[in-house]
């Protein structure tokens, strides 16, 4: 004889994997940001002057 048992209930994985995925993808633009910003060396507008020929 055949007895049927009710599904287990799972928690639905797809939603939380996208919000993971795009939370983890603006860190890594975070990161890149804060990377690029460090790795600048600006220099003071009054001391760099006007670099065109006259």
């Amino acid at each position: 004889m055949i007895t049927f048992a009710p599904k287990p209930i799972a928690a639905p994985t797809t939603e939380a994997a996208e919000e993971n995925r795009f939370d983890r993808i603006r860190r890594l633009a975070a990161e890149k940001h804060r990377k690029a910003d460090a790795e600048t060396v600006r220099e003071d507008p009054q001391k760099v002057g006007d670099k065109r020929p006259m």
